[in-house]
């Protein structure tokens, strides 16, 4: 049996058991089951109330934020209420009630559950729902049917939601307030570096001191209202628990304490725990040994319970905590005083998330301590320890490690909102503040990108920034420089590709992470007979960062390739049937492979009357004997850097039958993002401009087929653009797809009043944004 098959069967299983215990969060499961299984955008369920209102159930998260459970809603032009069948099914675009912020098609099913007891669904998908949806659906709503009975049944006969719990509402409305806090410590970082006297300084400075603390309380009670909630789930992976303590003790080495570890024998190399939750649990537990011990010893020690749980145990040799604090060492906001949160990086609620974690782990804590001894935290999570085989294959190197980021950062309150942000996005961040961690890390780990300060204690920033560019393993790696010091200038000379002065715009910070990332996923074909000449070509790609894939077989390239995407093509001419000039025949007549780059790298001589049967079907020639590592792995960079240039305009105005694409992005890396995407995708006709102003004037000049409108420009704005090049007869019905960066609400209904036909949200998804390119483009052929 196929093992799709077999998860989907142990995911309805499972949903049936909720059901069954009458849980309150089955409507919720079931909405993700449903988008998960079923490829849709968004579901909410809701119960039909006799006067035909609605009454949300559940929904699942991709889903406007604004169905809260309990929350009540109607729609006037419904055809389905009124209806009193079994099951019926309408996609209808006047429907009042839309669920997704984004612009996708959305459908309605009624089912009836009991005599008297209804249930409302709304569906979002991205393609169009069909006639032939309709069969599918009824066999839905069946198997809904059967679930919400047992449901029903479980719950003493009733369809009936549970108001929504205080935790979710703290989590929704923590989250908002998150986002004018950090408007306030930006401003006010901003005012801070202003020409103010030294009363207004201590002012601002008061007042970016709180919006940190009151950032980090927010962070905190969001956590704990998604514990509370049940949103938070255990994120397990594999490490060396002494690995993870060198790290933890590292951390602290140029402080008053003297950190030791001890583990047990019985302890397995490695073992399966939630790091990150892990780590946060020390971060808090040693920042509260340290408030009670100044200076002095703490000792770390990890046992084994069982095969099932670790038991660890942190003592200091401090002045104890007095019996009526311990009592309450775990409430919110008990330890909390303005020296506490300046000298030791301890917030109001971390011991009480420290608790709760502790307790999604599986496991408890507890606190002894005696006056003027010391004092000793204990505590238990569960864990999953390997045999012999299994630790063997976790040994093994891993896949890829795209998404590292490593931050160069000695300030706390920023280290700790970048690591939010980039945890946030996707990205696996690495905080480090010394030189000899940086070094230390970049010797055996790779690196998507570095982000660093250049105002650091004890180091100079523009000399450690000059270092890593020119270390071997960072060459290639982007640096990106954040700091509070104006020396752009400097820092771009000595290697870093991007500079923020702080605060930070995140926003752009994650398009440049982006545009980074898509890069680095580029696939490079090599095929060579020579292994020697393999090897050296694989050190090559895999130096500046990119996916080799390699092949010493010319007969099993067609075959390898044919559901790849390659980027970039390096092939030997002579090799055994087919030879270098017959596969590169074959590859380019594949539709698919027709504007592959390739390079044609070989050690053949008297070759040059040959090169006339490919003449046009490569763009570069390179010998192996003149050819060192270095040439070859910058002219694969220079190879793969090409899909980030646009042709140039002169060019996409003269060709005739062809697709063209208007873009107006005034972001450099936004540009690049956009025309790597659409290069990659045999979208090759580009024209780039950088305002609203300079589209207007593009559009006046040709027709293009589809326009890409970043919405927030300088001299003239995408709404505006948008309005006047709609004014120009020859663009009634051409495609303008808005591009807004970090969406905020009533965006959508904007662009589409100035006259955009769809939008697309940034950080751009890559898949969303080509189905949607390709979808307009035929449409308008």
């Amino acid at each position: 049996m196929q093992g799709v098959k077999i998860e989907f069967v142990n995911k309805y299983t499972t949903l049936i058991k909720v059901a069954e215990k009458g849980l309150d969060n089955f409507p919720d499961e079931l909405s993700e089951f449903m988008v998960n299984e079923f490829e849709l955008q968004a579901v909410v369920f809701f119960k039909v109330n006799n006067d035909n209102s609605l009454t949300v159930l559940g929904k699942s998260a991709s889903a406007k934020k604004n169905y809260l459970k309990g929350a009540i809603f109607s729609c006037s032009s419904c055809k389905l209420l009124s209806n009193d069948t079994y099951s019926t099914f309408n996609s209808d675009p006047e429907c009042e009630i839309l669920i997704s912020d984004f612009i996708i098609y959305e459908a309605c099913n009624l089912v009836r559950i009991t005599d008297s007891d209804r249930i409302f669904i709304k569906y979002a998908r991205k393609t169009p729902f069909l006639r032939t949806d309709i069969d599918s659906f009824k066999i839905v709503s069946d198997l809904l049917s059967g679930l919400f009975k047992s449901w029903v049944a479980a719950r003493g006969g009733e369809l009936s939601h549970t108001a929504k719990s205080t935790a979710e509402i703290v989590n929704v409305i923590s989250s908002e307030l998150m986002n004018p806090a950090n408007t306030i410590l930006g401003n006010a970082s901003l005012l801070y570096q202003s020409n103010l006297t030294s009363s207004q300084l201590e002012f601002v400075r008061t007042i970016k001191n709180n919006a940190q603390h009151l950032l980090f309380i927010l962070s905190d009670l969001t956590d704990i209202a998604k514990i509370d909630s049940g949103l938070t789930k255990e994120n397990k992976t594999t490490i060396k628990i002494s690995n993870f303590l060198d790290e933890i003790k590292k951390i602290y080495d140029k402080t008053e304490f003297d950190i030791t570890y001890e583990t047990d024998k019985n302890i397995p190399s490695e073992v399966s725990v939630d790091q990150q939750k892990l780590k946060y649990i020390f971060d808090t537990l040693l920042a509260c040994s340290f408030k009670y011990a100044p200076k002095g010893n703490i000792t770390i020690k990890v046992s084994s319970m069982d095969n099932k749980q670790l038991l660890f145990r942190i003592s200091d040799n401090g002045d104890g905590i007095p019996n009526e604090k311990r009592k309450a060492l775990f409430e919110p906001l008990t330890l909390i005083s303005g020296e506490l949160i300046k000298s030791k990086g301890l917030e109001g609620l971390n011991l009480t998330l420290t608790k709760k974690y502790i307790s999604l782990l599986g496991g408890e804590i507890k606190v002894d301590s005696i006056i003027g001894s010391g004092t000793t935290f204990t505590f238990t999570i569960n864990s999953e320890y390997y045999s012999e085989i299994e630790r063997q294959i976790s040994q093994l190197p891993p896949p890829s490690a795209k998404n590292r980021v490593l931050v160069i950062e000695d300030d706390y309150a920023t280290s700790k909102l970048l690591s939010n942000y980039l945890s946030r996005w996707g990205y696996d961040p690495t905080i480090v503040n010394t030189e000899e961690q940086t070094f230390s890390l970049i010797e055996k780990e790779h690196f998507l990108a570095i982000i660093m300060d250049i105002a650091l204690p004890n180091i100079n920033g523009l000399e450690l920034l000059k270092k890593v560019h020119e270390h071997k393993n960072t060459k290639h790696t982007p640096v990106i420089v954040c700091s509070v010091e104006a020396e752009q200038q400097k820092a771009f000379m000595l290697g870093a590709v991007e500079y923020f002065v702080k605060p930070i715009k995140y926003k752009f910070l994650v398009e440049i992470l982006q545009s980074y990332k898509l890069k680095k996923d580029s696939n490079i074909l090599c095929v060579d007979d020579d292994l020697p000449t393999l090897d050296l070509l694989k050190e090559a790609i895999t130096t500046v960062g990119f996916n080799p894939i390699i092949e010493s077989v010319s007969a099993n390239v067609m075959d390898l390739i044919d559901d790849k995407e390659i980027d970039l093509a390096i092939i030997d001419l002579d090799m055994p049937t087919p030879n270098g000039f017959e596969l590169i025949k074959l590859i380019k007549s594949n539709p698919k492979f027709a504007n592959l780059p390739i390079v044609i790298y070989t050690g053949k001589e008297n070759f040059q009357e040959d090169l006339k049967q490919i003449d046009g079907l490569f763009e570069e020639l390179l010998s192996k004997r003149s050819t060192n590592i270095e040439d070859l792995a910058d002219v694969i960079d220079k190879m793969i850097n090409r899909y980030e240039t646009p042709t140039p305009i002169k060019e996409v105005l003269e060709k005739k039958d062809v697709i063209k694409i208007l873009l107006a992005e005034d972001y450099k890396h936004s540009q690049i993002i956009v025309t790597r995407l659409l290069k990659k995708n045999s979208f090759e006709n580009i024209v780039v401009v950088e305002n609203g102003e300079e589209a207007y004037e593009m559009a006046k000049k040709d027709t293009f087929d589809l326009i890409l409108m970043d919405m927030q420009m300088p001299v003239m704005n995408g709404f505006e653009a948008t309005e006047k090049i709609r004014q120009l007869g020859n663009y009634n019905n051409i495609p303008i797809i808005a591009l807004t960066a970090f969406a905020m609400k009533g965006d959508r209904e904007k662009c589409l009043e100035a006259g955009a036909t769809d939008y697309i949200p940034k950080p751009i998804d890559s898949k969303e944004f080509i189905e949607k390119v390709k979808y307009y483009t035929n449409q308008n052929k």
